[in-house]
């Protein structure tokens, strides 16, 4: 009895210790959703796209590509007396996207009531993330009495922060990335190179090479 009273007092022993030591959630930078909207201004008497509305496209690919997600969405002002100049417009303006690396499946296309305005603007919209940095304190506690294994929260803190203000894309701090399309081509010659019994690795030329050239003599 005496022994299982004091294997009893030793598990409870180890638990309570478990408990205390267990590590606090440390500050985290997050991402928070928000929708871009972009609004290009198309003139009835239009025909095709001026330099502004380039530069406007050109920027919106390069957003897009960096950190959207979802489909580009481009709107058409319905009833509107330049909606056939809008349309051409967005004709356009796919084909340049389009040239900028965007696929066509990541475009998409809509209308929205302009309720009979003489010149309403093509919209543009997409999905991307925000990065969000934790909220740091300003000072240290005093940490001279400070009991072993307590969680303090400047600790990590500015690492969190200055992730987020570095990352590229906000998302990956919630989702990991998915896998690109495999290159089947490039599978398919390691395969064949395989089979020939010739090195599959590639191979470096002389100029990549690391050797520390001996024609200088001292």
């Amino acid at each position: 009895m005496a022994f299982l009273r004091y294997l009893t007092l030793a598990l409870t022993g180890l638990v309570l210790t478990a408990c205390a030591s267990a590590p606090a959630e440390l500050p985290r930078a997050s991402a928070v959703p928000e929708t871009v909207r972009v609004a290009m201004d198309v003139d009835p008497r239009d025909n095709g796209l001026n330099w502004s509305q380039i530069g406007l496209i050109e920027t919106l690919a390069a957003e897009y590509k960096a950190r959207g997600h979802g489909p580009l969405v481009i709107s058409y002002p319905q009833n509107a007396g330049n909606a056939e100049a809008a349309v051409a417009a967005i004709a356009e303006a796919r084909t340049r996207l389009y040239a900028h690396g965007l696929d066509w499946t990541q475009i998409a296309g809509g209308a929205y009531e302009a309720g009979g305005q003489i010149q309403a603007p093509v919209l543009f919209s997409f999905n991307r993330y925000q990065a969000v940095a934790p909220d740091c304190p300003e000072r240290w506690n005093d940490m001279t009495t400070a009991p072993p294994g307590r969680h303090w929260p400047r600790f990590g803190c500015a690492t969190a922060a200055n992730l987020a203000a570095m990352i590229a894309d906000p998302r990956d701090l919630e989702t990991p990335r998915s896998f690109g399309a495999p290159d089947t081509g490039r599978r398919q010659t390691v395969l064949e190179t395989y089979r020939r019994g010739e090195p599959t690795g590639t191979q470096r030329t002389s100029d990549e090479s690391g050797a520390v050239s001996d024609a200088v003599e001292n």
